[in-house]
């Protein structure tokens, strides 16, 4: 990881604030920035997701997504498995539709964190020789947990220093699997204290790039987050991220134009837990 130049401030920093409200204070926290997590032996992160695709500026289905995580130490890593999911679509005017499971839903993994949010040797806990476990593709949970831990410097950053991390992947030897990489840019933008808790808050901007073997590569799909790690615990306590993105070719000649989506993860337990696990989706 190398210090970058600054990041200009994003809005999904003002939006998030705003939603905590009066749980958040001003007050700046004394304890040094992290440099290093502090992993327990068993912990869960709750995950909402909710998705939009508009056709001439109209929102012609919303789709949501919930479900918990959790990671307990096994072996010298951690095996994480999801439970209550559920997922809804909904057309306008229509009703509430429940989607069926696919089978990353179903399956554990395997994972190595390290101390500086390093995401390594992820493996699906089944057999690749059974068709639905072949057919998975262990990207998905790769992506989805770079979102949610910020990859630390390995000093401690000043405020508005920024640093890169790029995490690759490669689903390829699986049907329909994609090759690609990560690029995230993080800026440390100072502390808050939430319901009496010091954060560090931490902006980020991603860039994913994806092919399938023989293809050319598109332009990256780009995401702006942010994510507050504890300092007393020092874990990620919360993280939110938004994008937009462009239809694919063959849903913009059925007239859908892009498809915009946004999502948060927050620690079970934390003050987030209380404030947002009342909620169906954000």
């Amino acid at each position: 990881m190398t210090l970058c130049a600054q990041l200009p401030t994003r809005t999904i920093l003002v939006s998030v604030a705003c939603a905590l409200g009066s749980a958040c204070g001003n007050n700046a926290a004394r304890a040094p920035n992290p440099t290093s997590y502090r992993w327990p032996d068993e912990f869960a992160y709750r995950l909402d997701f909710v998705s939009d695709a508009q056709q001439r500026g109209r929102t012609v289905e919303h789709y949501a997504e919930t479900r918990t995580t959790h990671f307990q130490i096994r072996d010298a890593q951690y095996f994480a498995a999801s439970d209550s999911v559920i997922k809804t679509s909904q057309l306008p005017g229509g009703p509430l539709t429940a989607i069926a499971y696919e089978v990353e839903d179903t399956l554990g993994l395997y994972v190595s964190i390290g101390r500086r949010g390093e995401i390594t040797r992820l493996q699906l806990a089944c057999d690749p020789a059974l068709p639905a476990c072949a057919a998975a593709l262990p990207s998905g949970a790769l992506l989805q947990l770079r979102r949610i831990i910020p990859r630390l410097p390995i000093w401690e950053a000043p405020r508005g220093s920024s640093w890169e991390d790029t995490l690759e992947f490669d689903d390829t030897s699986r049907p329909g699997g994609m090759r690609g990489a990560v690029l995230t840019r993080y800026t440390g933008r100072g502390d808050t204290v939430v319901a009496g808790r010091q954060y560090w808050v931490i902006a980020w901007r991603s860039a994913r790039t994806a092919t399938r073997p023989g293809e050319r590569a598109g332009e990256p799909t780009r995401e702006d987050g942010m994510s507050l790690v504890e300092k007393d615990r020092l874990i990620p306590a919360f993280s939110a991220w938004a994008a937009a993105v462009a239809a694919p070719a063959g849903l913009r000649m059925a007239g859908d134009t892009a498809t915009g989506y946004r999502g948060r993860a927050y620690l079970a337990g934390s003050v987030f837990d209380s404030l947002y696990s009342r909620e169906i989706a954000p």
